[in-house]
């Protein structure tokens, strides 16, 4: 309710700027030539892409996504109000070829354009990391619970000894994970997965072997990441 409120109230907001708009335009500015009517479809243009450009920008209401819309949401206002310089020029000054006004006013809606394009894909492709970064690093720290409960279940002191440094070897890793590593991440799964069945078998020898193996993927996996960087 509070998401539709506030894009009704943009919406009557820019209701409004666009009435006040054309009633200055419409009263005060004359006469009504191919360069008035080509800065006024531009403008009426960028009132659209005014718009657009905010619902682009804040469309996830997350506060990571808003962050990260807030340079085409300034872009688009500086678009907005570039537009309406240029076209007032123009239609004050409207004894200019028509061309000009054209050519110019395509050019800012090019820019524009190119600019909201790769602030988009930008702005997508950083939340994206951002998920992937917070879904590896809750899989890192599942891990680490895990595996401190099964050292606070172990009654060997050597496996709880072993466990315990495993533990602390799952809580400082790298949380981020790439292609690079894919293989070891299936393979440090594997041997959890083969720790805990040991685990609870109470088969201390091999269980301890499984530590061992852990371990050394876990710092084979930081340093594939750390030349990776």
């Amino acid at each position: 309710m509070s998401k539709k409120k506030s894009i009704g109230a943009l919406l009557a907001l820019w209701a409004i700027v666009f009435a006040v708009y054309n009633l200055f335009v419409f009263l005060f500015v004359v006469p009504w030539s191919p360069v008035f009517w080509i800065s006024y479809g531009f403008m009426a243009l960028a009132f659209v892409l005014q718009l657009v450009g905010m619902y682009l920008s804040f469309k996830e209401m997350s506060v990571k996504a808003i962050f990260f819309g807030i340079p085409l949401a300034q872009f688009t206002l500086f678009y907005f109000f570039a537009e309406l310089f240029m076209s007032i020029v123009f239609m004050i000054f409207q004894n200019v070829i028509w061309t000009i006004p054209l050519f110019l006013q395509i050019l800012l809606l090019a820019v524009y354009g190119v600019v909201a394009i790769v602030s988009v894909f930008t702005r997508d492709t950083a939340v994206a990391v951002k998920d992937q970064i917070r879904e590896s690093a809750t899989a890192m720290k599942l891990n680490a619970v895990d595996i401190e409960l099964l050292c606070d279940a172990a009654t060997d002191p050597e496996l709880k000894t072993q466990l315990r440094r495993l533990a602390e070897a799952v809580r400082y890793s790298d949380p981020v994970s790439n292609d690079l590593v894919a293989d070891v991440d299936g393979r440090i799964r594997q041997e959890t997965l083969a720790l805990q069945i040991l685990c609870e078998d109470g088969n201390v020898a091999e269980a301890l072997a499984v530590c061992g193996k852990l371990q050394r993927l876990y710092v084979e996996r930081n340093k594939k990441l750390l030349a990776s960087k």
